[in-house]
């Protein structure tokens, strides 16, 4: 049985054994397996076998598990993130950290919330406070705006040019990739409060059904009509 979560700041995923086409997202990416193996493939075809794997973000991969698994999806300029990073020390692409999770801690990850990993790291900027005024503007106008590249460098008192590699520098993807993740969510969250498909596309900003099904492949690697059964 599949469950789903969507926190403040990260969202997570239950589900039995899966298998992905490659994909890539922006979150941080924390996947925790129990009675099974977790097998992840770069984009250089090099595999990894593990109970327990952390993923940057942005990096393309494909996941397939052989048993009940938690994946964790964490947005990657939010104090948890700057936590977890903190806890992990990762010093790959995507590393495993089997051995290097308590039982305990991997108890929280199995329960979903995790916000608890959160409390020793609190208001850490993690960004240039000019794009952190982009990135509350966007999350916060994300369903009752249309982007421009004009508006948001206004915003962060930049030229556009100046403001698209400074934006890009420190979020890690460019701004119409961060734009369509920060619509996923709300996609994600339309559909968890009773909403079809085609109405969350609608919620979110995506044209039709159709991009959002796309973008979801894009980003997850699987079909959202195999997640949310409608």
């Amino acid at each position: 049985m599949k469950h789903i979560q969507i926190f403040d700041e990260h969202a997570t995923f239950i589900s039995p054994a899966i298998r992905t086409d490659k994909h890539k997202h922006h979150a941080l990416e924390v996947i925790v397996s129990i009675g099974g193996s977790i097998h992840i493939e770069d984009a250089f075809d090099n595999t990894l076998t593990s109970q327990a794997v952390l993923i940057l973000p942005d990096q393309l991969h494909q996941t397939i598990t052989t048993g009940v698994a938690s994946f964790i999806f964490i947005e990657p300029e939010s104090d948890l993130a700057a936590e977890i990073l903190s806890t992990f020390y990762p010093t790959q692409t995507v590393q495993s950290i089997e051995g290097r999770i308590s039982e305990e801690e991997r108890k929280v990850f199995m329960e979903g919330d995790i916000t608890s990993f959160a409390t020793t790291i609190k208001s850490i900027n993690l960004l240039d406070e000019r794009v952190q005024k982009v990135v509350d503007f966007i999350r916060s106008h994300i369903t009752t705006h249309e982007f421009t590249l004009e508006l948001l460098a206004e915003i962060a008192c930049l030229s556009t040019s100046r403001f698209t590699h400074l934006f890009k520098d420190q979020v890690g993807i460019p701004l119409r990739p961060f734009i369509l993740w920060c619509r996923m969510r709300v996609a994600l969250t339309a559909v968890l409060s009773g909403m079809t498909l085609t109405q969350s596309a609608y919620e979110a900003g995506f044209s039709d059904t159709s991009h959002l099904s796309r973008t979801f492949m894009d980003m997850f690697g699987v079909n959202p009509s195999s997640v949310f059964k409608q």
